[in-house]
Formats: C-alpha cells, sequence, structure tokens
C-alpha cells in the first residue's frame, strides 16, 4: 500500500478513536487487548525474516519500543475512569490530547532520526509504532481499571462465556 494512503489510514483512525473517547466509552477488555496484539503480530510477522540487523536497525527498534509504549502509558494515565450503568467507561481530557499531539510529535520526531542515523525502513513499520502505543494505554487503563473494583464491560457477542473478551475481562476485573 502506498505511504501516503497508509498516513490518511492511520489519521482518520486516530481522530476516529479521540472523538469517540472524549465522548466517553465503556472499557472492554478485548477492546483493549486485541488491537495493540493484532498490529504487534503485523509487526512482528514483517520483521521475522529481516535479517541487517545492524547497530542503527537495535538502536531505532529499542527507542521505538521504549517511546511507544511510553507515550501510550502516559496516554492511559491521562484517561478519566468513571462508572456508569455499572460498568467502567473511560474519557479523554486536554491531558490525553496533549500526549497524542506529543506522541506523534515523538513519531515524527523517530522518523527523521532513523533516517539520519541509517535505519532501514524495514524495521520502522507503521503498525509497531501505533500496536507499541496501544499496548501501553492497554496496559495502563486495564492496570487502573482493575484496581477501581468497577466491573468491565463486555459486549455482548451472542455467546455466552465463550468469548475471548469474557475471558479478558475477568483477568482485569478482581470480580469476575
Amino acid at each position: 500500500m502506498h505511504p501516503a494512503l497508509i498516513a490518511i489510514a492511520v489519521i482518520a483512525i486516530i481522530v476516529f478513536v479521540i472523538v469517540r473517547r472524549f465522548r466517553g466509552e465503556p472499557v472492554d477488555a478485548k477492546d483493549l487487548a486485541v488491537p495493540p496484539l493484532i498490529l504487534l503480530g503485523i509487526s512482528i510477522k514483517d520483521l521475522w525474516g529481516f535479517d541487517h540487523w545492524s547497530a542503527a536497525n537495535i538502536a531505532f527498534l529499542a527507542v521505538s519500543v521504549t517511546v511507544g509504549i511510553g507515550f501510550g502509558m502516559l496516554r492511559g494515565g491521562s484517561t478519566v475512569l468513571f462508572e456508569k450503568d455499572g460498568t467502567l467507561h473511560q474519557r479523554y481530557t486536554v491531558k490525553t490530547l496533549i500526549v497524542w499531539g506529543l506522541s506523534l510529535a515523538a513519531s515524527a520526531g523517530l522518523h527523521f532520526g532513523a533516517q539520519a542515523i541509517g535505519a532501514e525502513e524495514a524495521v520502522r513499520p507503521i503498525t509497531l509504532s501505533i500496536g507499541l502505543s496501544l499496548l501501553g494505554e492497554a496496559i495502563t487503563c486495564g492496570w487502573r481499571g482493575q484496581q477501581t473494583g468497577i466491573p468491565f464491560a463486555v459486549k455482548d457477542s451472542g455467546r455466552r462465556g465463550d468469548d475471548i473478551g469474557d475471558r479478558l475481562s475477568r483477568i482485569f476485573d478482581r470480580s469476575g
């Protein structure tokens, strides 16, 4: 896929998520866990056959992991968690928006820094950056949510007790 199309899709998804979460939404363990795992799985698949592990590529990857998870955790810590209709909900704040902006600026800086040190394009998949950021947010929101004692929301999938969301909710939810 053309890089410009990927960038447009990423921006559209980020705007959609930000708007939805500013309005407030239930915290569903499946929604926290599945997107980052899918994106990280795609990234690992993309990196699996890579065999040019230069110092620049390793350094870039290490910094990317740290920055991605770190900004995600900051974003997860900036959200407001609250109870609504007996389940845990989250809402982004102005602080969250600031963290989003800083993380996008850091991603741009990493991109140009990678070019400056000669890190190859193959170690810079956009799915990795987004997946790490979402993982950091999921870890922080999941942990904070679990500390509240408020049950996580579980979307009705038509199946009872056999859904991955149910299993993940039991992991994060002490009362499950």
